[in-house]
């Protein structure tokens, strides 16, 4: 028993190893591909449609739509539509019936504001106006008038559009209003059914690419002229996927404080590796399994599944209609299972989307959960669904893959623990101690690693964005928040589990701004 413990516990160490080895490997590959692509370039161009679903985001519709207006592309193939829900104002409508309990707990707690007024006012003014209504006479009073003093984003989106439209003579610039039920996916679904009456007749499916920005994306300028690079292809079939990376260093130090910041920074520069290691990865290695003319039955074997991530996805528009466009609980997943089991053409571009880090660890272990959630229903989907059920034996092949991957997210903990546990009560402390040690020196090594990448990715990023201080700076500082990252990861479906357990559904938390 004591053989297998160490076993797991050096099993788990070198995984860790081999992604931030293969990360690097991929990181080095796109900076070369940046470097040798020169847009723009001569030659036929995709129509290209941009995305943002916007909730609550208030305070960032417009800088992400001067964004997406500034990309380097020609205005006539460029289509940005904004997507508002009706769900912002409902939420809105039920949150006011409990403004006077509120603003007593306001005043009891100052801490939590940002929390307690989610879905009332963008986080980013949370302290402000909790500070307003604690000092206000009559406190119910002095966050009603706070919250009425907030424009929704669709009153946002109706006078800025037209402002920005006339600024930017020529651009298509579109606002949707979703009014069903239903969360993220059903805004973009309502949008892709809407395009064929928002895009021109030569815009045709098979040559236009569909694309999801958040409101917090801030995409390198030559992003589309990547875009239309990859879809030249010479066998005249442009690929099904085109995936963008989101990094979180939009702002590296925003202005936060304390541990909780630190262990987010950690979190964020973690996830280059990720980034890098993972999603890019497996895109790369789809791409060479698919030229190296192995048989279907054994490609299918050595194919890892290519996970979609929603911001900096691109999927032709005949593809997306043909899958079933983008699902419930999480828009970007399970895209990745059915072009996996689909055996899709897939290309990762060598720049990159910056995003926002999440703002608190419990709006991190929501997003884990959605993900968590979104991992079951995409397992759920491969087992049941028709149309993927014809990709045999491929479709079969992701199951096994996604399931024995999630059901290690979900037991991985107590697996690592009680291989602890059995040394522990063995009394083999030796072999502990020497395992914790290479465990803390990998830990060194990947925090400087994941440093030095993203200074240099933010540094060859082009366009717009804050410069904020760099990430190197505190260097090692990140070292014991780094140790924390295996627990956040599996954050995520602790969250989902308790959550069901409690008869409550976690919500995504990047969007409490």
């Amino acid at each position: 028993m004591t053989m297998i413990a160490l076993a797991v516990l050096w099993a788990v160490l070198l995984w860790g190893a081999l992604l931030t080895a293969r990360a690097a490997w991929t990181a080095r590959a796109l900076d070369l591909r940046r470097r040798a692509v020169r847009p723009p370039e001569d030659g036929p161009a995709p129509h290209v449609v941009l995305l943002v679903p916007a909730l609550r985001e208030q305070d960032l519709l417009e800088e992400v739509v001067r964004g997406a207006l500034g990309l380097d592309y020609p205005r006539d193939l460029l289509h940005i539509v904004v997507v508002t829900t009706e769900r912002e104002e409902r939420e809105r409508e039920a949150a006011l019936g409990r403004l006077p309990a509120l603003a007593t707990a306001l005043a009891e707690d100052a801490a939590r504001a940002s929390v307690r007024l989610s879905g009332l006012v963008p986080s980013a003014r949370a302290a402000a106006v909790a500070a307003r209504v604690r000092a206000a006479a009559d406190p119910a009073a002095a966050l009603r008038a706070e919250v009425g003093a907030v424009p929704t984003t669709r009153e946002i989106a109706r006078s800025l559009l037209p402002l920005l439209a006339a600024e930017n003579p020529g651009a298509s610039l579109h606002h949707l209003h979703h009014t069903a039920e239903g969360a993220k996916s059903s805004q973009l679904v309502h949008a892709v059914e809407q395009l064929p009456h928002l895009l021109p007749p030569d815009a045709v499916p098979a040559m236009t690419y569909v694309g999801l920005y958040d409101a917090d994306s801030q995409p390198d300028s030559t992003t589309l002229w990547h875009v239309a690079h990859a879809a030249r292809v010479p066998s005249g079939h442009p690929p099904e996927l085109i995936q963008q990376l989101p990094l979180q260093l939009r702002r590296p130090h925003a202005a936060r404080r304390g541990r909780e910041d630190v262990l987010l920074r950690a979190h964020a520069l973690a996830d280059l590796r990720r980034r890098a290691g993972v999603e890019a990865h497996r895109i790369r290695a789809c791409a060479r399994i698919a030229g190296s003319g192995l048989p279907s039955g054994l490609a299918a074997v050595a194919e890892p599944v290519v996970y979609g991530v929603g911001a900096g996805l691109f999927v032709r528009h005949d593809t997306l209609v043909a899958i079933g466009m983008y699902e419930e609980p999480v828009d970007d997943l399970l895209i990745g299972y059915k072009l996996s089991s689909a055996r899709a053409g897939m290309v990762v571009l060598p720049v990159f989307n910056l995003v926002d880090r999440y703002p608190s660890v419990r709006s991190l272990g929501n997003a884990y959960a959605i993900v968590a959630r979104g991992s079951l229903a995409g397992l759920r989907r491969l087992l049941t669904d028709p149309v993927l059920r014809t990709h045999q034996p491929r479709n079969s092949t992701v199951f096994v893959k996604e399931l024995l991957d999630t059901l290690w997210w979900f037991a991985g903990p107590v697996v690592v623990l009680a291989a602890v546990t059995v040394l522990a009560l063995a009394q083999a402390h030796a072999q502990l101690i020497v395992w914790t040690a290479a465990a803390l020196g990998y830990t060194v090594a990947h925090t400087l690693w994941c440093v030095r990448r993203a200074e240099s990715w933010l540094a060859a990023h082009q366009g717009a964005r804050e410069r904020a201080e760099s990430p190197s700076a505190g260097g090692l500082r990140l070292v014991p928040a780094f140790l924390a990252q295996p627990v956040l990861h599996w954050l995520g479906p602790l969250r989902y589990a308790t959550g069901l357990l409690g008869g409550r559904s976690a919500e995504s938390g990047k969007t409490e701004r």
